[in-house]
């Protein structure tokens, strides 16, 4: 007996812990074809939640989308009330989706669909069927649809409600018309190994906890580039997926995301991984820096990418024609590349057009790029042919632009390549007296990565000038947005994982609070900005209906006057 029981607790625990490591699936993703090009997922009751806790609720939301007088804010809200009551489950996630298809021969199709969980489908019904302007509801093989306004329409069962566009049939006299049942009979016939259910990277990205995810194909995007299709790098982004998370925090917005490949694009990322960024090259701008991006690879990658293409043979036909291999092209870089800026500015300056002279208001920046050469040999064999071409001229050992620089100042070394727009600031990089003043959290996010990127937004916003017409949006700019970084990692063996921050200036405010208050902001601007458009576009018809207006001739009597 004991020995029983002991067997039966060990096969209780072994179900328990197996069944606990299955990923549960919505069932609305069962309804979302394997080879869509997009999708995203949204937590609404999590974004609901953190609305509320900042004191905003959807229907503030609406009331500042154009949405003015109290009559339509009722109807509106009443319409989105009775939605939420109508039988779906408003506590689960509402997936988006996206999907191309078509060929060269019969041209590319578009189609988009939202799906909801159902809570009671007859509850569904009722509300579908008390809407005016609805048709007749249609059964399918085990759903109903109903058409809604021009190709749209809307299809349900007991687990999903789907909203999408018909596809079109073509008749035997060329017209086209919508056919819904066609569109639906697709999507509710999913197999589960013919839709993003049976893909493993989009289900570990179910697990994540986000307010928002989404997922990209790339079998999906190439149906939009059918040439790209038809040659040998489609089997190298064959089986690449994106897959992304976005949480709103206290203060920031994070975003996660992993980029998978197939297998012979990850053999290619797994050869060349390592490099990452060279964080001396941003520290050494001699100006606190505004923003930067810097990225490091193997330039080899580029060389296996076209041999793998099997167009080897074409580029170096073309490139030979000049001088020199791909060899030396690859070669000549040894892939440590920074962008810096500072200084960003909008300053009045005098143009002169057709030989009119005007002053308009133009933005300004302080902006230096360097690159490390690779291979001195190889780089100075392309330099002399740009010489050769007349783009540069050679003094004193040193390359400089032939004839009009445009404003930029070069400066080639046997380590770097660097480009400025100002001489003073190229000169003070060069003697490496640095102050970029990165932040230091900034900095530590830096390094290490393959990619690099920084932006202060706020100190950029400060430099609008005072007297802009969008002043009201760049103050709610102001006082909504920071700064924000990005980073990329190497090739980890399965995906490159890359990271996202965007910081707001509300440090104890839920960042998705912030973005509804900026966005609520310029919607209400641009509706006071058409206002007053439309107020001005009727006034000065008046006084151009006045100037064009006769006056009556004075009586004869004034006239003799």
């Amino acid at each position: 007996m004991k020995k029983l029981l002991r067997y039966t607790l060990l096969f209780a625990a072994i179900l328990l812990f197996a069944t606990s490591c299955k990923k549960s699936v919505p069932d609305q993703v069962k309804y979302i074809p394997k080879d869509a090009m997009f999708i995203l997922d949204l937590d609404w009751k999590s974004l609901s939640d953190k609305a509320a806790k900042g004191n905003i609720n959807w229907d503030s939301l609406f009331k500042s989308a154009n949405v003015t007088s109290d009559t339509e804010f009722a109807f509106v809200k009443g319409k989105i009330d009775e939605f939420m009551k109508s039988g779906i489950d408003e506590s689960a996630n509402v997936f988006l989706f996206i999907k191309t298809g078509g060929s060269i021969m019969t041209g590319q199709s578009t189609s988009a669909g939202a799906v909801v969980a159902m809570k009671d489908a007859g509850m569904f019904e009722s509300y579908i069927k008390k809407q005016p302007g609805i048709g007749e509801v249609k059964k399918g093989s085990d759903y109903s649809y109903v058409a809604l306004q021009g190709d749209l329409f809307v299809g349900w069962n007991k687990d999903v409600a789907i909203l999408t566009s018909a596809d079109m049939n073509t008749g035997q006299d060329g017209s086209e018309a919508p056919d819904p049942k066609k569109s639906l009979d697709a999507l509710f016939g999913l197999k589960e190994e013919t839709s993003v259910a049976s893909i493993p990277e989009f289900v570990d990205l179910l697990a994540e906890k986000g307010d928002m995810l989404f997922f990209s194909n790339s079998t999906g995007a190439l149906n939009t580039l059918p040439l790209l299709g038809m040659t040998k790098f489609a089997d190298l982004l064959k089986d690449s997926y994106g897959a992304g998370v976005i949480n709103f925090e206290d203060g920031k917005v994070n975003a996660n995301f992993k980029s998978y490949s197939g297998k012979d694009l990850a053999d290619i990322w797994k050869k060349y991984a390592g490099p990452t960024v060279d964080m001396g090259m941003v520290s050494q701008y001699p100006l606190p820096v505004e923003g930067y991006a810097a990225f490091s690879f193997n330039p080899q990658i580029i060389t296996e990418m076209i041999k793998y293409g099997g167009f080897e043979s074409t580029v170096n036909d073309f490139v030979s024609k000049e001088g020199f291999t791909t060899d030396d092209i690859v070669k000549a870089f040894k892939g440590d590349f920074a962008i810096i800026f500072s200084d960003i500015a909008v300053t009045e300056k005098e143009t002169e057009y057709e030989g009119i002279k005007f002053k308009s208001k133009q933005p300004t920046a302080k902006l230096l790029f360097n690159a490390k050469i690779g291979d001195k040999v190889a780089f100075d064999k392309i330099m002399k042919k740009l010489v050769e071409e007349g783009l540069l001229t050679e003094k004193n050992g040193q390359y400089v632009p032939a004839g009009d620089s445009f404003g930029y100042s070069l400066n080639i070394d046997s380590k770097n390549l660097v480009i400025a727009n100002d001489s003073t600031l190229l000169q003070q990089y060069l003697a490496g007296k640095g102050n970029a003043a990165i932040p230091a959290a900034v900095a530590d996010k830096s390094k290490g990565k393959s990619f690099a990127f920084y932006v202060d937004i706020n100190k950029i916003l400060q430099a609008m000038p005072e007297d802009s017409s969008a002043r009201a949006a760049v103050d709610a700019a102001k006082a909504a947005f920071k700064d924000a970084t990005a980073t990329a990692e190497n090739f980890n063996g399965k995906f490159v994982g890359s990271s996202m921050e965007l910081a707001t200036m509300q440090p104890s405010e839920n960042s998705f609070v912030t973005l509804v208050k900026f966005f609520s902001s310029v919607a209400r601007q641009i509706q006071r900005e058409e206002e007053r458009l439309q107020n001005r576009g009727m006034v000065d018809m008046d006084q151009e209906m006045d100037s064009d207006r006769v006056e009556p001739a004075p009586p004869a009597e004034e006239s003799a006057k």
